[in-house]
């Protein structure tokens, strides 16, 4: 899967961010080779509206935009946003239905953890990393 270029993703993503958006960039390690889980995650989140935009190489490799999302749980020590890729074929392999995320920001430490899960298959991926955050 081709890698994100963080800058340039980005820039392209915030373009269409709303003002007074806060952008979370964040850099994760799958903690499993060949796992689902992005290496770059961009979430856009417009605390007035609820509005939930996200993108990673995974969303650009089968879809090409940021896909919505929406808030799960917002407390005093975390945040979790969750989102769902509709049905795709995968490249000489088999069409997924849905694959599930959630990523977990937990507000003091700035540190993220994000799970996939793909509908229909007992496999669980998660990820662990840290977010810079744009607002």
């Amino acid at each position: 899967m081709k890698k994100l270029i963080p800058a340039a993703a980005a820039a392209v993503f915030l373009s269409s961010a709303a003002a007074g958006a806060v952008t979370y960039v964040c850099k994760i390690k799958p903690d499993a080779k060949g796992a689902w889980i992005p290496q770059t995650l961009i979430i856009d989140h417009d605390e007035k509206t609820g509005k939930v935009l996200v993108y990673d190489e995974i969303i650009k490799t089968f879809f090409d935009k940021p896909l919505p999302a929406k808030v799960s749980v917002d407390n005093k020590k975390r945040i979790t946003f969750a989102w769902t890729l509709p049905e795709f074929k995968v490249p000489n392999g088999p069409t997924v239905l849905r694959f599930e995320f959630r990523a977990t920001f937990l507000k003091k430490s700035r540190k993220v953890v994000v799970h996939s899960h793909p509908a229909g298959y007992s496999d669980e991926f998660t990820g662990r990393g840290r977010c810079r955050i744009r607002q």
